[in-house]
């Protein structure tokens, strides 16, 4: 594996996308962060840098501005990322025939039109630069591949990010450059609390019972935690996995074995 890659993640101030960032910088890697939370972003380069990260860039960016992600990738053309991690994600709860459009173009912007943009402009660096072993790593869910109820604009920005990796894993793999996403099921997050808090309602459940429901679907009996879909990520951008590309990887606990 190449010492010290360049490793661009998004969605990186919490949660996943923190863990994520947490396992590069503890094997070495210089980071370019991306969050929309600037003030939580600089909390978490705080952190990392105490555990021992030694380049940490960071980009306050809303990925819903195309021109501003535009930028990002300006900024870091003199030393393109190898590694690409696109995490950030939101959801909006309720029924598809009550979904209002605001709320799918949203929702949709942000888990899908980004990670095409920057999957796009990272490749494009990739190839420029002669990067012949380059990663992407899309974070999408198992809610991708079995649908969930109340949540069907987020299913399908995430089926979305299944087929851009699977195309673009066809597409660029004559260069040496990997796509896989990774389908997370439940990960004990700030975005799983908005799932019990919002979807268990329009269940007729507490976000207490609801946790609970979930919980016992999962065949190994318990919700995941970011740190394992940081390790997965991490495996999927080293030299172990070279021979995978256009792969949507379920990490469920079982769930989907059902």
């Amino acid at each position: 594996m190449v010492e010290n890659r360049k490793v661009l993640i998004t969605g990186a101030a919490r949660g996943i996308g923190y863990a994520i960032a947490e396992i590069f910088a503890k094997a070495g890697d210089s980071l370019y962060l991306v969050d929309k939370d600037e003030k939580l972003l600089t909390a978490s380069v705080i952190k990392l840098e105490v555990e021992g990260a030694e380049s940490v860039k960071i980009f306050a960016v809303n990925l819903r501005d195309s021109g501003a992600v535009a930028e990002i990738f300006e900024d870091i053309k003199s030393a393109p990322a190898q590694v690409v991690v696109n995490c950030a994600g939101i959801s909006t709860a309720g029924l598809m025939k009550d979904v209002k459009l605001d709320a799918w173009d949203r929702v949709l912007d942000v888990n899908t039109k980004a990670v095409f943009q920057i999957s796009q402009l990272a490749s494009k660096q990739m190839i420029e630069n002669k990067i012949s072993d380059g990663r992407i790593v899309n974070i999408s869910s198992q809610a991708s591949k079995i649908g969930e109820r109340a949540n069907g604009v987020y299913c399908v920005s995430k089926a979305a990010v299944n087929m851009i990796t699977q195309v673009m894993g066809l597409e660029l793999a004559e260069y040496g450059i990997t796509v896989n996403s990774i389908c997370p099921g439940y990960v004990r997050s700030e975005l799983l609390v908005q799932v019990f808090n919002e979807r268990g309602p329009l269940e007729g459940m507490s976000p207490a019972e609801y946790e609970k429901l979930l919980t016992d679907k999962v065949p190994l009996g318990r919700l995941a935690t970011p740190e394992d879909i940081a390790k997965y990520t991490f495996f999927l951008a080293g030299d172990d996995a070279s021979y995978v590309t256009g792969v949507s990887h379920t990490v469920a606990g079982g769930v989907t074995l059902i």
